[in-house]
């Protein structure tokens, strides 16, 4: 049986669309980067919960080494496991999980879930802006609207009115923001350098694999300098790391499933989901309490994302 090459699936792959409501499409792809965008936004809130019971490089051992491992498994139980460019996708590991996480696990244990997750809105910006510079991509205009409705929004839930941030939080939010740099660095590198044809399964172990090789002598020299708390974590702070190796893992093979067929401009404006499910999931499980502006700027937020998957065909028809 003839099987058509990977361009071809592509190819074929990008011109597939799932309706999903009047007047919305998804297209192929997209509905992986919107669960990937939802996962990352849960993962940010329950990484506080287990920063408030473990340390930043507990939590980092954990998360990184325990999804990569679980990848490799499954990725190599199902003999996805290729070497070609595997050395790619280790340096394209180096920035996520590698930076990301080890920024962001430093930056979540200074910070709340709700700023962290509301500092997340930075990122689309940040992707979409190397997409155009990098890969010369194009904005439509109304992706541009999108864009601009969602920058407001983003604007908006970063407000914090009266509040008094200590440098510690400061610092925190700095951190959460560099991690964000790495992330929106990554999109893009990987839009233009992954090319695996699969299920995002193989090059998500392989940078789980780079991960580890960034995160490894953060850790070392933590836990020889100031220990460990993982001994004394408990159920709660297990389940929280775990939950976090869960939303990782999961999340990294949808992206990776997803970017191959998403310009890298629309797959950042996709992101902007993430805020809005942290903030969400930080008010349900931990009590934290946006201001009504936060929430007049996750509502902006929905709306450029409505917006940019708003097909006007599909109402003329």
């Amino acid at each position: 049986m003839a099987v058509a090459s990977p361009i071809v699936r592509r190819r074929r792959e990008a011109t597939v669309a799932v309706d999903t409501g009047p007047g919305v499409r998804l297209r192929s792809g997209e509905p992986a980067l919107l669960l990937s965008a939802a996962l990352y936004g849960v993962s940010t809130t329950v990484s506080v919960v287990a920063l408030r019971i473990v340390r930043p490089a507990d939590l980092l051992a954990v998360e990184i080494a325990g999804a990569g491992v679980a990848l490799l498994v499954v990725a190599a139980a199902r003999g996805r496991l290729h070497r070609r460019r595997a050395l790619r996708q280790v340096l394209l590991g180096t920035l996520v999980p590698g930076l990301a996480f080890l920024f962001g696990d430093l930056g979540l244990a200074r910070t709340s879930a709700s700023n962290g997750s509301l500092l997340l809105a930075a990122e689309p910006l940040l992707s979409v802006l190397l997409a155009v510079v990098v890969l010369r991509e194009r904005l439509t205009g109304r992706a541009a609207a999108a864009l601009a409705v969602g920058l407001a929004g983003g604007a908006l839930v970063a407000i914090q009115p009266g509040a008094s941030a200590g440098r510690d939080v400061l610092l925190g939010n700095v951190l959460v923001l560099l991690a964000v740099v790495a992330a929106a660095a990554f999109l893009v590198a990987t839009r233009r350098y992954n090319d695996d044809d699969g299920d995002g399964l193989a090059a998500s172990a392989w940078q789980g694999v780079g991960g580890v090789l960034t995160a490894a002598p953060f850790v070392a020299v933590t836990w020889t300098t100031g220990g460990t708390r993982l001994g004394a974590a408990g159920t709660t702070g297990w389940l929280a790391c775990l939950a976090v190796v869960a939303c990782g893992a999961i999340a990294g093979v949808a992206f990776n499933r997803g970017i191959a067929r998403v310009p890298a401009a629309r797959a950042g404006q996709l992101a902007n989901l993430t805020p809005v499910v942290g903030t969400l999931t930080a008010v349900v499980w931990v009590g934290d309490r946006p201001s009504p502006l936060q929430l007049l700027g996750g509502a902006a937020i929905l709306g450029g994302l409505a917006l940019l998957l708003h097909d006007p065909t599909e109402e003329s028809r």
